[in-house]
């Protein structure tokens, strides 16, 4: 099974930088208008849309800024995420929810933070070592 998703994007040359370089995904198709990507063994699109915009609409937990409701992500190994974020401070990535530990003394006890793509899409990435954690009911 393979997750499929399109999202918009303003540009091709820093979408490709960010995905490619930053969250380490492979780009397999590359024209004027689109790319696509193996993001974690699925298929991801990023189509050319400038005119389509993210947004933050809501507010989660005690975070203290507005969260974008919509966005996608991954769960990764703990491993993964850090080296992904090394990466994502490396560049001066913008963090829409700044790295942090959550689910504390739990089973689903993990790393996670969001950060914008440079048209503004929300990517969540989570770090965990057990993933099927991530569906525990504590």
């Amino acid at each position: 099974m393979m997750l499929h998703l399109s999202i918009p994007i303003a540009q091709i040359d820093n979408t490709l930088f960010f995905y490619q370089k930053l969250l380490g995904c492979k780009a397999t198709k590359i024209a004027d208008d689109r790319i696509d990507f193996d993001f974690f063994d699925n298929h991801l699109v990023a189509q050319r849309s400038p005119e389509e915009a993210a947004h933050e609409s809501v507010y989660i937990g005690t975070l203290p800024n507005r969260y974008p409701l919509r966005h996608f992500g991954v769960i990764v190994q703990q491993s993964t995420y850090a080296a992904i974020l090394e990466r994502l401070i490396s560049h001066q990535a913008h963090f829409a929810m700044p790295p942090q530990k959550i689910f504390v003394g739990t089973p689903r006890e993990q790393n996670v933070f969001l950060v914008f793509d440079p048209s503004g899409n929300a990517i969540e990435i989570k770090g965990i070592d057990n993933l099927q954690a991530v569906f525990s009911h504590q």
